[in-house]
């Protein structure tokens, strides 16, 4: 039997959990809120999924090989929020006493890491490996053997998931992102071209090599791309006009940027023991954790601890509610402005099975919050309608965050393979959130 290997990316993961939820601190003023949702996901998420090996993969401190090939690699990112920074410490004193195998290597970053880790492990059928992580390059090393996984949209993206998600096979990341401008890394990209054009540069002609190859041919004219690719319009447009002006200036910053993207998947691991990293769920709430979650006011994650509820009114927040088709369409368009949404779903039982979708709130911020009504007394959404808004929530590229959030999205999925029906419950309890 396969045993499973996660592969944390680490920096991606801290930084996911800090904007994942408004800031909020200790008695005693100290800042917790990415410590806090770090250690839920591994005592509520990670303990439940039970691998057998993790690797927390870290980026190593300064520069590494990539600004060598490119000085200006990253210049234009943000340097780490001062209410972040001032949590790294904890976050990594509780993984340590969680018995969590950390990993990096000076000169890289943990993408290249993941990726040696994810090549070395991969080959060997003896392991399944699954990336934790939110970075399109790591998508790249996707194949049957090697998954990303999505922790807040709980979904596994495979071969056939991530052509799904960026219409193209796994193998062509990277010439994907060469293509286009990525703002986070400061990459070069070609002026003009997003993801659509790269999907059809791609998918019609293959790699940044054979797309340069094709430009060559029509500059030599040994095509012409009005009869070569009379069969695809979008096609011929990119080879005509100021759009093809900008391909062709940019075959340096095309070839730069691969260059930069791409992942470098053959490491010196010397020393590597993978038995330093075998997971075990019973460490996650040793003494030491304890002992430092009560340090830190993490109540709700200590064992026999009760969740304190909290309405809305209690927080002096103001719930606009959702009830008719036309507000909830213009809630779609608001949701469009964000990147996170924090989730919540009311119910008729905690039982999954016979459990009744009553309602969803909606959190962006605390001036942008929502209910939506399907089933109280009052005017609600129609059934179909919500169908539709729920299904498009799930494939948007947003951030889902909540508290038991897997409890959420199975509710929110058997209610979109439901058939609707016309129920109505009577409005007997006030709407709530946990803390």
């Amino acid at each position: 039997m396969k045993k499973t290997v996660y592969l944390l990316d680490g920096n991606n993961f801290i930084y996911r959990m800090f904007f994942a939820l408004p800031e909020f601190s200790t008695k005693s003023g100290k800042i917790v809120n990415a410590t806090f949702w770090m250690a839920k996901f591994f005592v509520n998420s990670l303990a439940g999924y039970n691998p057998d090996y993790v690797f927390f993969v870290k980026d190593a401190k300064g520069k590494n090989f990539r600004h060598e090939i490119f000085e200006d690699y990253k210049a234009t990112r943000e340097r780490m929020p001062d209410n972040l920074r001032v949590q790294i410490a904890d976050i990594e004193d509780m993984i340590d006493r969680m018995w969590i195998g950390k990993i990096e290597r000076e000169w890289y970053e943990a993408d290249d890491l993941i990726g040696t880790l994810a090549s070395k492990l991969g080959q060997s059928w003896d392991y399944q490996v699954v990336i934790l992580s939110w970075d399109k390059d790591l998508y790249s090393l996707v194949w049957e053997n090697v998954k990303i996984y999505d922790t807040m949209k709980q979904r596994l993206y495979g071969p056939e998931e991530t052509k799904d998600k960026y219409g193209i096979e796994s193998n062509m990341i990277i010439d994907y992102l060469a293509i286009m401008w990525d703002s986070a890394d400061n990459i070069p990209w070609i002026a003009w071209f997003g993801p659509k054009k790269a999907v059809t540069l791609i998918n019609s002609l293959g790699s940044v090599e054979d797309i340069y190859k094709t430009v060559d041919e029509v500059e030599n004219k040994n095509i012409d791309p009005r009869q070569e690719f009379a069969y695809d319009p979008d096609l011929m447009k990119l080879f005509n006009g100021k759009t093809y002006e900008k391909l062709r200036e940019g075959r340096e910053s095309a070839f730069l940027s691969k260059k930069l993207a791409t992942i470098a998947c053959d490491i010196e691991l010397s020393g590597f023991d993978i038995n330093s990293y075998i997971f075990e769920s019973s460490s996650l709430l040793n003494d030491s954790v304890q002992e430092l979650f009560e340090e830190l006011e993490f109540h709700s994650l200590l064992p026999e601890k009760t969740v304190q509820k909290n309405t809305w009114k209690d927080r002096s927040i103001d719930v606009q509610t959702i009830t008719t088709d036309a507000d909830l369409e213009k809630l779609k368009q608001k949701i469009s402005e964000y990147d996170t949404v924090i989730l919540d779903t009311e119910t008729t039982s905690l039982d999954i099975i016979d459990a009744d979708l009553v309602g969803v709130s909606v959190y962006l911020d605390d001036k942008n919050v929502y209910y939506i009504n399907r089933l109280h007394e009052w005017n609600h959404v129609s059934d179909n309608i919500l169908q539709d808004f729920l299904s498009w929530l799930l494939d948007a590229d947003l951030t889902l965050v909540g508290h038991n959030i897997k409890y959420d999205l199975q509710i929110i999925q058997r209610f979109l393979e439901w058939k609707p029906v016309s129920n109505i419950l009577s409005d007997d309890s006030q709407m709530s959130f946990w803390m």
